[in-house]
């Protein structure tokens, strides 16, 4: 795999030699956010509001680089309803409150999910109540924060081939209770309560042109799409997760590019929306692990970037400090991951120019 190195600018910018560390210092000098606003790109990251609350760096870091944010967990079905007559906002109200204090928007994750349904909804959806139960929940919840929210993962992974289902979906909880038109009962309950929201199905295993099961599941998915749209559905995006990996030849190319335009000509913008490159099983010291994570944030972005319709891309999680990945994907080396553009001292890595350098080139 090819390696991706600093560049002049981000040497400079550190005042250190590229070979000092596999950090570029200082996070006043590449600021993403604005620099993707200037070819027509709104940048941003997930966060924990708890984080962003306690750790002054870390919020300032969020403030200068970001221009949309997502709330990771807070806004799922098991953070807001802790029972079925009960809605805990909480958490949801200080990502906004973040929100606001920045002056940026809010993308909203998620609204309907087969994961993170809290035990009650588990033992509660049936034919008989399903319906009732996801719609009061997504009025609720979107007219909460209409305006403040601008965006939507409205259903999200909903297809699954290994569920074996001729139309591909997912046999999750919500299908077996209401069948696939459960999908477009979730658009439009939140497109009648939040009419000005940007609305996207969102998923996963969608990038790599040399892994079969991913290319199969590009075309299943153009096909539920093009259903949607076909019916009237009231669907604005595809918003196409990100998750790269970082042990695996980074094969963006023509395959993707042509899913990509074939979203685009259904009339559909495309949102990265959790974007981050795993190193679980990397090789080598960070400097290069960092080098070879730049490197496929670079080809991916250059291939989804040459596409239009492509308008927001978000990171999950913005600083290796605080990502789910160290959790999720530990090293069993002890060392920690890299997967994000900064790191746990809240530097620029190599990942942070080859961002920043994917957004000019989209301008070039």
């Amino acid at each position: 795999m090819a390696e991706f190195h600093l560049t002049r600018r981000c040497a400079l910018a550190a005042g250190i030699s590229v070979l000092s560390g596999p950090a570029c210092a200082s996070p006043q000098k590449v600021r993403l956010g604005q620099i993707a606003a200037r070819h027509a790109l709104t940048f941003g990251a997930a966060i924990e509001p708890q984080f962003v609350e306690e750790d002054q760096d870390f919020a300032k870091l969020i403030a200068e680089q970001c221009r949309v944010l997502t709330a990771e967990n807070a806004l799922k079905w098991n953070a807001l309803r802790p029972s079925p007559d009960q809605f805990d906002f909480a958490a949801a109200d200080r990502v906004a409150a973040i929100a606001q204090a920045n002056g940026v928007p809010i993308h909203g994750h998620c609204l309907v999910w087969h994961e993170a349904m809290p035990d009650w909804l588990i033992r509660a959806l049936s034919p008989a109540t399903a319906a009732d139960l996801m719609t009061t929940h997504i009025d609720q919840v979107v007219r909460r924060y209409a305006g403040r929210i601008v965006s939507w993962d409205v259903v999200n992974e909903v297809i699954e081939r290994n569920d074996r289902r001729l139309d591909g979906l997912r046999q999750s909880p919500w299908l077996r209770a209401l069948g696939p038109d459960y999908i477009d009962l979730a658009f439009h309950a939140a497109h009648a309560a939040d009419p000005q929201a940007r609305l996207s199905l969102a998923d996963y295993g969608l990038e790599y042109d040399n892994i079969g099961w991913m290319v199969e599941k590009r075309g299943t998915l153009l096909e539920r799409l093009r259903a949607l749209v076909g019916r009237g559905v009231p669907i604005h995006a595809l918003a196409l997760q990100g998750h790269l990996l970082g042990d695996h030849a980074p094969a963006f190319g023509q395959g993707l590019a042509d899913f990509l335009a074939a979203v685009a000509d259904l009339g559909l913008d495309i949102y990265v929306t959790e974007l981050d490159v795993n190193d679980q099983n990397l090789a080598g010291s960070g400097t290069r692990r960092d080098s070879v994570v730049a490197d496929i944030y670079a080809r991916f972005l250059d291939v989804v970037l040459a596409q239009p319709a492509v308008k927001m891309v978000v990171t999950w999680g913005l600083a290796d400090r605080y990502t789910s990945k160290a959790s999720f994907f530990p090293r069993t080396d002890g060392t920690p991951v890299r997967p994000l553009p900064f790191d746990q001292d809240l530097r620029p890595k190599a990942a942070t120019e080859a961002i920043a350098q994917a957004f000019d080139r989209r301008g070039g």
